[in-house]
């Protein structure tokens, strides 16, 4: 354990892990006050406990009735984890339930239900924000979803049902898919958003409610002939609101002239729903791309990071300029882990820069926007150690960047005020600490706290930063 102290912040790192015969690793989080870190070794799953102080307080294994046991989901419970997985049992599937303390012992073992094994398709998942509900689902066909609701606290199957849609392709139009904490699923799909069909290009929103007569209701987008660069779905369990925002575009899949967004509950939505859109205006895009480069009306490489809710109803949009530029054919890259990146592999530079934010009242109208400059290059690491993170307080809201990726590298911070004010501080220098930081995988355990992985060749560190 190596413990560091920079401007009042206080770095802990934990001792070097080898995690070179693994497949991939997740940070559970808190589990009686001990860190928990999960990693997946094949047949063998390798459980460690961290104590304040980063120090390992325990290792054990855990293993699953088949080594091919595909794991959908792992979630912190206060005092346990879970293990959500399935595996073949002749021919059907068994989807089980697996309660573990943070010394790897087993709590309890059920199976939640089981499924025709013809039917089966990989589960995608989603937690609802206070992680008592799980949703699992999973396209079967292009007109075909299964659903699966579970309740975690009661760990029983609380809803499944089959949708089929005619009004679009599932398989190609899905885009998202989020749960509230009371159950109710919220599913966005996107279909003709190209340049020779924007005429055509709608977006469906599916809101799916167990306590209604037919289980869901469809409500249509209407983008007016605008394309969609990117889109979130978020739901505000708070207001019971959907909100639906992206970029768009009357041009094409690159250059974003402003952004939309629909805020409003779920009773009030209409079968037909029209946008709310903000213009990005000349002075502000001169201000992110500089006053030297060619004027245009429009933001190129924009993608959206995350989609904040205000307390009082409104937005925070967090955007960032991202661009990959590839040298030669590269290959696809599948993982696990609900973190990952699901991008291309090698020969691929990557560059991920200045950040967007901007802010908007529960009416849509815009309260505030900032530019915050950063520049992020990289090559053939699938960006995993650029962009930042997005660590959240009451009163104020810190990105964390590495300035860098390299080994020697400074770690910085943006300080973000409410009405939009910000401090640029410096963190920790690496230079000497042998430290390759992944902010994407970073995991907020308290208001003045986080965990991050650090990752060197085939060692990993747990490092983290209290404030």
């Amino acid at each position: 354990m190596i413990c560091l102290s920079a401007n009042a912040q206080e770095i802990l790192v934990s001792p070097d892990i080898n995690i070179r015969s693994n497949f991939g690793y997740d940070i559970i989080g808190q589990v009686n006050d001990r860190l928990v870190l999960f990693r997946d070794g094949g047949s063998e799953h390798i459980i460690q406990a961290f104590d304040d102080e980063m120090s390992i307080t325990f290792e054990g294994s855990i293993f699953l009735e088949d080594e091919k046991a595909d794991i959908y989901n792992i979630i912190e419970m206060d005092t346990a984890f879970q293990i959500l997985y399935g595996y073949n049992k002749k021919d059907s599937v068994r989807v089980m339930s697996r309660i573990y303390n943070e010394s790897a012992e087993l709590i309890d073992s059920l199976c939640l239900f089981t499924m025709d094994r013809k039917l089966y398709r990989r589960f995608k998942y989603v937690n609802s924000e206070d992680k008592s509900k799980t949703l699992l689902f999973s396209i079967t066909r292009r007109d075909n979803l299964l659903y699966f609701l579970i309740d975690n606290h009661r760990r029983v199957l609380r809803y499944y049902n089959g949708y089929q849609f005619n009004e679009f392709d599932l398989q190609d139009d899905f885009q998202n898919m989020v749960i509230g904490n009371d159950g109710l699923g919220v599913a966005y799909f996107d279909s003709d958003n190209y340049r020779f069909t924007m005429d055509a290009h709608k977006g469906h929103i599916v809101i799916f409610n167990p306590s209604a007569s037919n289980g869901f209701s469809y409500h249509q987008i209407d983008f007016e002939g605008n394309l969609s660069i990117d889109s979130r779905l978020i739901y505000n369990n708070k207001n019971k609101q959907v909100v639906f925002a992206g970029l768009y575009s009357g041009l094409n899949n690159i250059s974003a002239e402003g952004y939309y967004q629909i805020n409003k509950p779920i009773l009030q939505f209409a079968d037909v729903e029209k946008l709310t859109y903000q213009t990005f205006q000349k002075e502000f895009i001169g201000e992110v791309i500089g006053t030297k480069k060619k004027k245009t009306n429009a933001l190129n490489d924009l993608i959206i990071k995350d989609l904040l809710l205000r307390d009082d109803g409104g937005l925070l949009y967090f955007f960032e300029s991202y661009k990959e530029f590839a040298r030669r054919s590269t290959y696809r890259n599948y993982s696990r882990r609900e973190s990952a990146l699901y991008g291309n592999q090698g020969w691929v530079d990557y560059y991920n820069e200045d950040i967007i934010i901007v802010s908007t009242h529960p009416d849509g109208k815009e309260h505030w926007k900032q530019v915050l400059h950063k520049k992020q290059f990289s090559q053939d690491d699938e960006a995993i150690f650029s962009s930042f993170y997005i660590f959240k307080t009451p009163s104020r809201i810190r990105l964390i960047y590495n300035d860098e990726i390299a080994k020697s590298n400074t770690i910085s911070e943006y300080l973000l005020d409410p009405l939009g004010r910000y401090e640029r501080r410096s963190l920790l220098n690496t230079e000497y600490e042998n430290l390759r930081i992944r902010f994407n995988d970073a995991l907020q355990l308290s208001s003045n706290s986080l965990v991050v992985p650090s990752q060197q060749s085939y060692n990993l560190n747990l490092v983290k930063i209290s404030y």
